[in-house]
């Protein structure tokens, strides 16, 4: 009767270890499952470019866990079991660590060489990073290379959980200086354009009286205001945009002692005018065709400081609209 008993109880044993593995395997499908809808912000798939946003900007305190995929195959998602243990680390909004998956091929290889790799080994390697303290650690363990998904996320998911606890002690083995990746290149600011019609009201205060601007540039058009400036000078200005310079444009008909204060006439318009401001005024007038390659370098010779300007004993105004009457003259008052 011994012997049944003994083998009784060796059945149930085995049973017992044979559910606790099953309810095991299905607890990690299941967490692998419900992983899917939540990886792109759980571990997204970044590029070597992007690495030191995802360091130093976003969730800049946390600890980032990077993964470095070998291989060449690319790939639109972090691996599941990865996913999973990212996911024990999240609490509705809040981190406690942060997961990143540098995509495989060149940016992995380029990763890799930052942290002293020659090559990336079979499985990938596995690096924790703190912007904050300045270090990183790299995984050891060779789960990676032969581990199945279950033994993976088991050791990494220690290795994490160790870290967030205490982070990346001094007596740490490899511990390392967190490398330095290279910085996004920042995008210029772009420079508005300044382009105005002026008009008897606006050229006093948008030309001559723009202090932080003191070279103003403006086309004087044969037409009646209100009708803009031409394309050619819109160009002009959008060249010039990070010039201190003022453009516009000034429509002249009937501005007759306008014109001649600048030795103009009406026949000899359109034309183009730089006028410097200030205690003594001075303008040189454009002598070339009136189109943009002529007028850009127009104003570059005045940047260049080879133009000759001429001294003004006052700084011409324009007459008020209601002064000039339908046929372009001036109406005695």
């Amino acid at each position: 009767m011994a012997v049944p008993c003994r083998l009784a109880i060796l059945l149930v044993a085995l049973l017992g270890a044979t559910a606790e593995k099953t309810a095991e395997k299905t607890a990690e499908k299941t967490a692998e499952k419900a992983a899917p809808s939540k990886r792109s912000t759980l571990a997204p798939i970044i590029s070597y470019v992007n690495i030191w946003a995802e360091l130093h900007s976003t969730d800049a305190a946390l600890p980032k866990v990077m993964l470095l995929l070998d291989g060449e195959d690319s790939i639109s998602e972090a691996p599941s079991w990865f996913s999973t243990v990212a996911m024990n680390f999240k609490s509705g909004r809040k981190k406690t660590a942060a997961f990143l998956v540098v995509a495989p091929g060149k940016d992995a290889k380029r990763a890799a060489t930052r942290f002293g790799l020659a090559e990336i080994p079979a499985g990938g390697a596995l690096f924790a990073c703190s912007a904050k303290e300045g270090f990183a650690l790299q995984f050891d363990g060779d789960s990676l290379a032969s581990g199945s998904s279950s033994e993976k996320r088991q050791a990494v998911q220690a290795f994490v959980e160790r870290l967030v606890s205490s982070g990346i002690g001094e007596d740490e083995e490899g511990r390392m200086a967190l490398p330095g990746f290279p910085e996004p290149t920042r995008p210029r600011k772009k420079a508005e354009v300044t382009l105005d019609e002026f008009t008897h009201e606006t050229l006093p205060i948008n030309c001559y009286g723009v202090k932080a601007k003191p070279l103003c540039v403006f086309a004087v058009l044969p037409d009646r205001p209100g009708n803009g400036c031409p394309a050619d000078v819109t160009e002009l200005a959008k060249h010039h945009a990070i010039d201190p310079i003022s453009f516009g444009c000034v429509g002249a008909k009937g501005q007759s002692a306008f014109l001649s204060a600048y030795g103009l006439t009406s026949s000899g318009l359109p034309a183009l005018l730089a006028i410097k401001a200030g205690k003594r005024p001075r303008f040189v007038k454009h002598e070339g065709a009136f189109e943009a390659s002529a007028m850009r370098s127009f104003v570059d010779n005045i940047i260049g400081g080879g133009a000759t300007f001429k001294r003004l004993s006052e700084l011409p105004e324009l007459e008020p609209p209601y002064l000039i009457d339908d046929d372009g003259e001036k109406d005695e008052v």
